[in-house]
């Protein structure tokens, strides 16, 4: 699950997933790929066209008429997430114990109608200015704005509250996305999104905060990527935050033309980076309370963390909320978001 968090509001983690029952298949199978079956939990009948997929990436496959699915598998932090519409969306981390065996039955329960919560506030703002609002936030701002489509904007709930002055977001079902930036259509569960407002020295309400958070799986739009398209990813991804995280799994931070600094002075690279390794992945370390990244093209952000983190080799770091990233890095949204596996596929 990646998460977003610019400016000064601290990212925090949920966990968002109704009750699921998961049963361990005893049989022992190839560490290369991961297989099951996904079930009712109501009758134990098969659910066709079940999404299975790992989490910000392209890995992933639909299930058979069986409620078969099969996918190939490399160590990584990403959750396996399981998700049907009129289901509740499951995800799992595969690093537990009792998956070792990458073979698993999954039954999950049907999505119950939620009732709105009743707000003894009026919420003075039209959808209208909610969804332009949640929009340029979520999917990020013009001109790469203006290439992406949310195909069922209608199922996209919206909230203004005015005493804690925070537009807040969920939706019924997972976002569907189509970025022709990029190339790809996402399926976006969203868990958690809200933009916080505060007045500035002119009296003027502008947002200061926004944070989001959920599962994502990304397609291809064409068979064959376009020179263009090609173009935007390596724009995107060259001194984006999965470009920096590869960079420190690799201890390459240097050869990709990232600069750390402290206190505004350009430091040696890993004086306050610690470094280690745990088997497929690389245990992380700061001892600073926040480094600077600055990238050859003068990208500018910031790092914090509260915490030892992981970094597996496609760049994804876990846990998700021990990092807080400011700065450039931070604002490339949905319309500027690869999925972990990128260049790494081709």
């Amino acid at each position: 699950m990646r998460q977003y968090s610019v400016n000064i509001k601290p990212t925090i983690t949920l966990v968002f997933v109704s009750l699921i029952y998961v049963f361990n298949i005893a049989n022992s199978y190839s560490q290369e790929a991961v297989k099951g079956f996904v079930y009712k939990a109501s009758d134990s009948t098969a659910i066709l066209g079940a999404s299975v997929y790992f989490d910000g990436t392209s890995i992933g496959a639909s299930t058979t008429i069986d409620g078969e699915f099969e996918l190939p598998f490399k160590q990584n932090n990403s959750f396996l997430v399981i998700s049907a519409i009129g289901y509740s969306s499951l995800a799992i981390d595969l690093n537990d114990d009792r998956f070792k065996d990458k073979n698993i039955t999954i039954y999950l329960d049907e999505k119950l109608e939620e009732l709105e919560a009743v707000q003894l506030e009026v919420d003075t703002w039209s959808r209208k200015k909610k969804l332009r609002i949640f929009k340029s936030q979520f999917i990020g701002k013009y001109p790469v704005l203006e290439l992406c489509d949310i195909k069922n904007e209608d199922d996209i709930r919206l909230k203004y509250i005015p005493s804690s002055n925070l537009l807040v977001a969920s939706a019924r079902e997972p976002l569907i996305i189509k970025n022709k930036y990029l190339g790809y259509k996402i399926t976006y569960n969203l868990v958690n999104f809200e933009v916080a407002y505060k007045k500035n020295e002119n009296g003027l309400n502008l947002p200061y905060s926004t944070y989001f958070e959920g599962y994502s799986y990304f397609e291809p739009l064409r068979n064959k990527t376009s020179n263009k398209v090609k173009e935007n990813r390596t724009k995107s991804y060259l001194g984006s935050s999965l470009h920096f995280f590869r960079s420190i799994y690799s201890e390459r931070i240097d050869e990709n033309n990232f600069g750390i600094f402290n206190k505004g002075f350009l430091i040696p690279t890993y004086r306050h980076l610690i470094i280690s390794k745990e088997g497929e992945f690389k245990k992380v370390s700061i001892t600073a309370e926040e480094i600077g990244v600055l990238y050859e093209n003068g990208q500018q952000s910031s790092l914090k963390a509260k915490s030892v983190f992981n970094i597996d080799s496609y760049g994804n770091h876990f846990p998700p909320d021990a990092i807080t990233i400011g700065g450039d890095m931070s604002k490339k949204r949905m319309a500027e978001l690869l999925p972990l596996n990128y260049k790494m596929e081709n």
